[in-house]
C-alpha cells in the first residue's frame, strides 16, 4: 500500500508539473582563452626565432540558453569553441631540424568552467586533448561528468557531450590561423526532483494515516 501511494503520488506530481511547464534560461560561463606554448625555448637559429613559437590558443565563449523544464532528454549547446593554430615549437634546445630533432607533442586540457539554470549555480569539468605535429595539429574532447542542478522541483543533470578529433583545416595568410568554431553541447536529463518525491509521498503516508484513525 504505502509503495501504490508513492507512485500515485510521482504520477501526479508529474502530470502536474508537466500541465504546467515553463522554460529557464541557463548560462555556462568562459573558458580561456589559454594559449599551449613547448616547454623547451628555441634556439636562435630556429626558422621562426626564440618568441616564433607561442602556440595554440583555445577558448570556451559565455553561452547563454533556455531550457524546457519538462521531465524529458535534451541536446543544448553549452559553449562555443574557438581554436586558432600557431607554430608550436618541437625540437630540443639546441636542434630544432626536422625530423630528427623534431618530437610530437600533446597538451592535457582541463575546462573546468561555472554553470547556473535559474537560481541554481555549480561547475561543469570536460577534458580535451590537443595534439601537435610537424604536418598539423589536431584536437579532441571527450565526455565530462554529470553535474547535478535542483530547479523549481526538478533535478536537471547536465553532462558535457564529447567533440571528435579534428585536424586544423584554415591556414590562408599568415598565423596564427583562426579554426572554425565548434558548438559545444551538453546533455540535459530533466527528472521530478527525488527530495520532493519523497516530501509528496510522505504527504500522501499521513493522508493514509489519519483516514485510518478516523475509520
Amino acid at each position: 500500500m504505502k509503495k501504490l501511494i508513492t507512485i500515485c503520488a510521482i504520477v501526479i506530481f508529474v502530470m502536474a508539473m508537466s500541465a504546467g511547464a515553463t522554460t529557464i534560461n541557463y548560462t555556462v560561463s568562459s573558458w580561456g582563452p589559454t594559449q599551449y606554448p613547448a616547454s623547451t625555448t628555441p634556439p636562435t637559429d630556429a626558422p621562426w626565432g626564440v618568441n616564433g613559437y607561442p602556440g595554440d590558443t583555445l577558448e570556451m565563449v559565455t553561452y547563454t540558453g533556455t531550457l524546457d523544464l519538462t521531465p524529458g532528454t535534451y541536446n543544448l549547446k553549452i559553449n562555443t569553441l574557438k581554436w586558432t593554430i600557431d607554430y608550436t615549437y618541437g625540437g630540443t634546445e639546441t636542434q630544432w631540424d626536422y625530423p630528427d630533432h623534431w618530437s610530437d607533442l600533446s597538451f592535457n586540457i582541463n575546462t573546468s568552467r561555472g554553470m547556473s539554470i535559474g537560481t541554481a549555480a555549480d561547475s561543469l569539468s570536460q577534458a580535451g586533448l590537443l595534439e601537435v605535429t610537424w604536418f598539423n595539429d589536431y584536437l579532441s574532447f571527450g565526455s565530462g561528468s554529470t553535474t547535478s542542478f535542483t530547479v523549481q522541483g526538478y533535478q536537471v543533470d547536465v553532462t558535457p557531450l564529447g567533440l571528435s578529433r579534428v585536424a586544423g583545416s584554415n591556414f590562408s595568410g599568415s598565423n596564427p590561423w583562426a579554426q572554425p568554431e565548434r558548438d559545444v553541447m551538453a546533455r540535459f536529463d530533466v527528472v521530478p526532483d527525488p527530495a520532493t518525491i519523497y516530501l509528496l509521498g510522505l504527504g500522501g503516508l499521513g493522508l493514509l494515516r489519519r483516514k485510518r484513525s478516523k475509520a
